[in-house]
C-alpha cells in the first residue's frame, strides 16, 4: 500500500508529526527547522531522519519538494507564536509574524491532500490568520479551526492552542474537531479560590481562559472552550509523581535534575504553600512566583519554566523549579527523548513544543480523512 508522505515545517522537535510515527502507513518524508539546535536535538534520538536546517522565510516551494525528494500528503506546522502571545507586546509589525504567511505560501503551494496548523489563540483575529484562511479556500481546501485546551484532551496541563485542520478537495467534506473526552467529575485544585472543585462547575475559570482567548474562541468554526468530556483529568502529579529520586543514577539518567537556586529565592518558596504564590510577586502576572499543586493541573509550560519567576512552575512539595524532565513528561515527550547539555536552551525547546494530547487530536482527524 502507498505510504503516506508527511512533512513538518518549523518542526522544532517535531512533536506535531510524533504521533505519525505510531502509523504504519506514514512516511516521515521530512522536518524542516532554520533552529539547528532544534534540529541537533531531534537527530540526537533519530538519527536517520531527513531534517533539513533551512530559513523557510526563503524557501521556495521548488525546493520545499525537492528536498522532500517526493509527493507531500500531509503538511504540518507550528510557525513563530512570540508575536501573537498574550504574554507578549502583540505588534502587528513584529517580523516574526511574516512567518505565518510564510507558512500559508509553501503549504498550499506543494498541494498536499491535508494541511494542520497549530499556534496561540492569539495569532485568531490576525490579518496572517486571515491571509492563510483565504489562500486555503483559493486554493480549493475545506477548513475547520478550534480554540482548544490540552487538559480537555487528556493532557495534565492546562494549555490554550488554536488548532486548523485543512482538506483538499477531493478529500471531501469539512474537517470536524472532536470533542473534548476529559473533565471528569472528580474534584480538582482551583489556582483561583484555592481549594478543590469540579471543572464542570466553572470550565472556564478553572481551565485558565482569559477573556480574549474567550472572544477568539468564537471566532472559529467550532468553540469547544466550555465543554467537558466524562474521562477523569490528568493531574501534575499523574505525570510527574513517580520519578526517580532527585540526584539517583536512574534521575541523572533522564535528565531529572534540580537547578540552581540562590539562597534568597529558597527561603521565599519555603513560605509559599502547595498551590499557593509568593506575596512578593503581585506586581507580576497571576501566576508567576507559584507553586503547583499535586491535585491541580500544570499552567502552560513555557521557554522560561527553569525559572523561578517565569510562572507557576514551582514543584509542589519541593523547594525547586520544575525539572527538564518534569517539564518534558508534562508536554507528553517520552522519557528516552534525551535533550543537549545546554539544558537552559532544552528547557526553550519543550517550551515551544506542540503538546502531545493536541498532537494526537489532529493526528486522529487526519487519519480518517486518508484512510
Amino acid at each position: 500500500m502507498k505510504k503516506i508522505r508527511v512533512v513538518e515545517l518549523y518542526a522544532g522537535t517535531a512533536r506535531s508529526i510524533e504521533p505519525f510515527r505510531r502509523w504504519k502507513r506514514t512516511e516521515i518524508a521530512l522536518l524542516v527547522d532554520a533552529n539547528k539546535f532544534a534540529r541537533d536535538t531531534y537527530l540526537r534520538n533519530f538519527p536517520d531522519a531527513r531534517y533539513a536546517c533551512r530559513d523557510l522565510a526563503k524557501l521556495r516551494p521548488s525546493e520545499l519538494a525537492q528536498l522532500a525528494d517526493g509527493e507531500i500528503d500531509v503538511v504540518l506546522g507550528c510557525p513563530p507564536c512570540q508575536g501573537f502571545s498574550e504574554s507578549g507586546s502583540r505588534r502587528d509589525d513584529d517580523p516574526r509574524n511574516r512567518h505565518m504567511r510564510h507558512f500559508a505560501r509553501l503549504a498550499t503551494a506543494v498541494r498536499p491532500r491535508v494541511i494542520v496548523m497549530e499556534n496561540v489563540p492569539g495569532v485568531g483575529d490576525s490579518e496572517e490568520f486571515e491571509d492563510l484562511t483565504d489562500r486555503l479556500s483559493e486554493s480549493g481546501y475545506s477548513w475547520s479551526s478550534i480554540v482548544a485546551n490540552a487538559a480537555q484532551y487528556g493532557s495534565c496541563q492546562s494549555r490554550q492552542r488554536l488548532l486548523l485542520v485543512a482538506f483538499r478537495e477531493d478529500l471531501g467534506g469539512l474537517p470536524v474537531f472532536p470533542l473534548p473526552t476529559h473533565g471528569g467529575k472528580q474534584p480538582i485544585f482551583s489556582y483561583s479560590l484555592l481549594k478543590l472543585r469540579e471543572l464542570r462547575e466553572d470550565p472556564i475559570d478553572m481551565l485558565g481562559v482569559t477573556p480574549a482567548t474567550q472572544r477568539i474562541s468564537r471566532l472559529m468554526t467550532q468553540d469547544v472552550l466550555a465543554k467537558v468530556g466524562r474521562r477523569p483529568l490528568p493531574t501534575i502529579w499523574d505525570a510527574i509523581g513517580d520519578l526517580p529520586r532527585l540526584g539517583s543514577k536512574a534521575a541523572k539518567d533522564i535528565q531529572h535534575v534540580q537547578w540552581d537556586h540562590s539562597a534568597r529565592m529558597l527561603r521565599q518558596m519555603a513560605r509559599v504553600r502547595e498551590g499557593g504564590r509568593w506575596d512578593g510577586g503581585r506586581d507580576h502576572y497571576s501566576h508567576a512566583y507559584g507553586r503547583l499543586h499535586r491535585r491541580g493541573l500544570a499552567r502552560t509550560v513555557t521557554t522560561f519554566f527553569a525559572y523561578a519567576g517565569g510562572g507557576r512552575f514551582w514543584h509542589p512539595t519541593q523547594n525547586r523549579s520544575l525539572t527538564l524532565r518534569e517539564g518534558a513528561r508534562i508536554q507528553g515527550f517520552p522519557d528516552d527523548f534525551l535533550f543537549s547539555e545546554l539544558p537552559k536552551r532544552s528547557a526553550a525547546l519543550i517550551g515551544n513544543a506542540l503538546d502531545s494530547a493536541l498532537a494526537s487530536v489532529c493526528y486522529r482527524m487526519v487519519r480518517r480523512a486518508l484512510e
